[in-house]
């Protein structure tokens, strides 16, 4: 008994099996996190859209169609900057890619401003597109309607 009193501090083993039970849990959280992260700017994607959808509508209402700057092909919400001005303060942009316009959040209306869609790059969900009369062709019939 004397002699284990004696001796003080941990063996290899005890510290390998600390060190692989830490790894372990950092391995989990950093998981978690990143799913965490992932979730959350997808959310903010959801509201964002709904943003721009109910200034969409506010436009319909006021002018009797959707804003033409990208009729028939799809372009950067942030083109709509001007026609929406005075039902949004500042036009969203995709969380994660603000300055790629290519990832960002895309417009499209229809030649007669009847219709538009807006396509969101998800991260956690599939890409789709939202709208009023949204058309199978834009962005391909296999991206879904959200």
């Amino acid at each position: 008994m004397k002699r284990w009193a004696e001796e003080k501090g941990f063996t290899i083993v005890e510290m390998l099996v600390v060190i692989v039970v830490i790894g372990i849990l950092v391995g989990i959280s950093v998981i978690s996190y990143n799913g965490i992260q992932q979730r959350s700017r997808d959310s903010e994607r959801g509201s964002d859209v709904t943003q721009i959808k109910i200034a969409l509508e506010k436009y319909y209402a006021d002018k009797s169609r959707y804003p033409l700057n990208c009729a028939g092909s799809p372009c950067a919400v942030s083109a709509l900057s001007n026609e929406l001005t005075n039902y949004m303060k500042t036009i969203p942009h995709d969380p994660k890619h603000a300055a790629d316009s290519a990832a960002d959040y895309q417009y499209v209306a229809t030649v007669a401003g009847d219709g538009y869609a807006i396509r969101v790059q998800y991260e956690a969900k599939a890409v789709c597109k939202t709208g009023q009369n949204v058309y199978a062709p834009w962005w391909g019939a296999a991206t879904p309607t959200c």
